[in-house]
């Protein structure tokens, strides 16, 4: 029997590329990109290259292109509901048309960090126009489309091959210097949720849910972690206090919890 062909969007990211590198020979993966290397190109910002999802073949979609950035999405405001919220919305009336799968990503920062800890049936309200867009299309997506999976998850860590790095290849790098003392996060090894995803959908498993690290750290106290555990002196971080705006105490109840966040 053939494998169902999967079209990955954003497989250029560091969560698409993990996709594509660790599922490939799980799935028959054809990789979308806005630009670069890919299967198929589709600059999705643009209404001419969305229409294209009519007409394309796939038996199922996972979504992994997003504007991810708190302080883009806020110059960027179109952009980012069209990316974040939009796209996602006709994806799952697309897949709901098809009666197919949809796996779609979200984020912890949909909630405020004020009443800690969250779960799938927390309020969410988030503190920054990133994570209404977020927030807007977990919704959309849910509502439109009854089988789609929405994986709701914290910050990423661990090696990617995507240009764009994640928080812990940041820190091993050098280019995290300063370090909020007061901001908690499930730090999520992106290898062990991808690893998490075929067995989510093989089960049927439709809804929200929340797959993160199990435990949340400071991102002071993971970045110290991190070094500390690779044989690194963390004695050149400079603690501070997170910037107005940021949730502080974003504990998550895991519906799926990783035991290692340090990778």
């Amino acid at each position: 029997m053939n494998e169902p062909k999967v079209l990955l969007i954003g497989a250029s990211g560091r969560l698409g590329s993990t996709i594509a590198g660790r599922l490939a020979g799980k799935w028959n993966i054809v990789t979308v990109t806005g630009a670069g290397s890919g299967d198929r190109r589709f600059d999705i910002r643009k209404r001419e290259d969305r229409r294209k999802i009519p007409d394309t073949d796939f038996d199922m979609v996972v979504n992994a292109a997003a504007m991810s950035s708190r302080s883009e999405c806020s110059r960027k405001p179109r952009e980012a509901f069209t990316v974040n919220t939009l796209w996602p919305a006709l994806l799952a009336v697309e897949c709901g048309k098809r009666k197919v799968p949809l796996l779609h990503f979200s984020t912890d920062l949909v909630y405020s960090g004020g009443n800690p800890p969250y779960n799938e049936g927390s309020p969410a309200v988030p503190l920054s126009f990133y994570g209404w867009t977020k927030l807007l299309a977990d919704r959309f997506v849910t509502r439109l489309h009854p089988g789609a999976l929405v994986v709701r998850t914290s910050v990423l860590c661990g090696e990617v091959s995507s240009p764009k790095t994640t928080f812990s290849q940041d820190i091993l790098s050098g280019k995290v210097k300063k370090v909020w003392v007061d901001s908690w996060r499930n730090h999520t090894p992106i290898s062990w949720l991808v690893d998490l995803l075929p067995d989510l959908l093989s089960r049927g498993i439709t809804g929200l849910v929340t797959a993160s690290g199990r435990y949340a750290r400071t991102r002071a106290a993971y970045a110290e972690a991190l070094l500390r555990v690779r044989g690194l002196s963390p004695d050149h971080l400079e603690p501070e206090y997170s910037p107005a705006g940021v949730p502080g105490m974003l504990d998550l109840i895991c519906s799926y919890g990783a035991d290692r966040d340090v990778v």
